[in-house]
């Protein structure tokens, strides 16, 4: 049995390896000083007699200021994380206590050792005094809200109100709270400017002039969220702390893995993409995306050589195992960056197809002068005065895309699992900025009739249910939706009731 395997960032989070939402927030994180310094002296060198510096690069390009991105572009994330997945935000809300369960487990924190704190300091016990019915929100802006039902959010609200408070403690609270009305109010907003009349005649265009006349203040919904992100992440005694200072912790990890899951960082790229393209008129915001991309880059090597020794297990090393159950590993794609797949099979000596980096890798170059797609590994190619950046993050990228490189990239891929008999899909989301990604694989299954199957974390729900929503996702015809078949798995064991997820795939096959 021919299988094409796909893996996203899911697979790699097992390694060490930071997902998409904190791999957003560590970037904006990096002092990117050294960078502008190799920009600059880069600049130095380039001959201003050449067509490429008269014509195509600014006046004094030598000595323009360069730029990078700062508050203003996180700032423009949070909006952008707030208004497309505000659902995802009032759902993670709405479960806070589990949000604090999953927080205290990354903290190696048994939440006995909450508890007790708060029983102690507090004189009355955790979960007992509850804000349910203390706070209500205004029905127009939300019917059900859970979070001051939870015991945890209470906790906080209690331990603020009760002298135990901290100045820092006070400021997670008050985060998510910003958060959630932020949600509730984006949703609102969007119902107001889309239903602003319940009748109107189509031929009388003043109706059309106002609407959309409403907006939500962003700037002020997600500040504070957005200052404890951008803020160098806080150590914490948790051993001898007191309530608050365990409250703070907790508190720091649940606001960073909300955002793990809904930083939606498609909207810078897809404001500062195509500015690539016109570094004469627009040479701050030219500045500012190569620098992203090279500090980008140097984030992903950076974190693959601070992992050190890897695990001995993990989904790519489990590809060992496809010859023993009868499986034929005939194309890999990826929509991850680092070559650690290509690492572990030449360490554990199996074979492997080249693998397909979708959105470009940490080997891979871009010349926006002559959209082309360039390889580290073919130096020759590499012309030395002109600007390059790494070619990642191109899931707005479109006119890279256009490149012939990355066109023979795509369709080399989609020929491979043509050729296969079942697609096998690891730790991939299915997410709005993978569009591109996305319509290969609605394709495959509707047109090529290719089975696929979904290996997917259990802790977004029961297969049923993500398989609807996958469905939704990929925008699939209900008649092609049986040759979808979903694989929750334990993200720890990559099991489901002891049976590993190859074993699983296998016998989904034989069924």
């Amino acid at each position: 049995m021919k299988v094409g395997f796909f893996f996203g960032a899911g697979a790699e989070i097992g390694y060490g390896l930071p997902g998409g939402g904190k791999f957003a927030i560590d970037l904006f994180r990096q002092d990117v000083s050294e960078h502008k310094k190799r920009l600059r002296d880069q600049l130095s060198i380039i001959d201003p007699r050449t067509n490429y510096a008269t014509s195509w690069l600014p006046e004094n390009y030598a000595t323009q200021r360069i730029h990078a991105f700062g508050k203003n572009e996180f700032t423009a994330l949070i909006e952008s994380s707030i208004e497309y997945r505000k659902h995802e935000i009032i759902r993670r809300l709405n479960s806070f206590d589990e949000e604090v369960e999953y927080a205290l487990s990354q903290l190696d924190i048994e939440k006995d050792i909450l508890s007790n704190k708060f029983n102690e300091e507090m004189n009355t016990s955790f979960g007992e005094h509850l804000y349910s019915t203390a706070i209500r929100m205004n029905p127009i802006l939300a019917n059900e809200v859970k979070l001051f039902g939870s015991e945890s959010y209470s906790a906080i609200l209690s331990v603020i109100s009760g002298g135990q408070n901290s100045a820092e403690l006070q400021r997670y609270a008050g985060a998510f709270l910003q958060l959630l009305v932020g949600a509730h109010g984006q949703s609102l907003v969007q119902r107001l400017n889309q239903e602003l009349f319940e009748a109107a005649p189509d031929d009388i265009p003043i109706f059309d002039d106002v609407t959309g006349m409403f907006k939500l203040e962003f700037s002020r919904a997600g500040l504070t969220a957005l200052e404890l992100l951008l803020e160098k992440r806080r150590d914490y005694d948790l051993q001898n702390g007191n309530v608050s200072e365990i409250l703070s912790a907790v508190s720091q990890q649940v606001l960073e893995n909300i955002f793990t899951t809904v930083l939606d960082y498609q909207s810078l790229i897809d404001s500062h993409f195509r500015y690539l393209f016109s570094p004469r008129t627009e040479w701050a915001k030219f500045s500012k995306m190569v620098i992203f991309l090279r500090a980008t880059r140097d984030y992903i090597v950076e974190q693959l050589g601070e992992i050190g020794d890897l695990p001995n297990s993990g989904y790519y090393h489990d590809l060992e195992k496809c010859n023993q159950l009868g499986l034929e590993i005939s194309a890999i794609g990826t929509s991850n960056y680092n070559s650690l797949i290509e690492r572990i099979s030449q360490d554990l000596g199996f074979e492997i197809p080249s693998v397909q980096h979708l959105n470009g890798g940490v080997t891979d170059y871009y010349n926006p002068y002559k959209n082309s797609v360039i390889s580290e590994s073919d130096p020759d190619q590499v012309p030395e005065s002109q600007i390059l950046v790494p070619f990642v993050l191109t899931q707005s990228g479109l006119k890279p895309l256009t490149s012939v490189d990355m066109s023979r990239r795509y369709v080399g891929l989609y020929d491979e699992y043509v050729d296969s008999d079942r697609l096998v899909v690891v730790g991939y989301g299915f997410n709005i900025d993978d569009s591109h990604i996305n319509s290969l694989f609605r394709k495959l299954i509707e047109e090529e009739r290719k089975p696929m199957v979904w290996i997917c974390s259990d802790k977004d729900g029961f297969a049923e249910s993500q398989k609807r929503d996958l469905v939704k996702r990929l925008r699939i015809a209900p008649e092609y939706r049986e040759l979808i078949t979903v694989i929750p798995v334990d993200p720890e064991t990559r099991s489901s009731e002891d049976t590993e997820w190859l074993e699983l795939v296998a016998q989904s096959i034989e069924e």
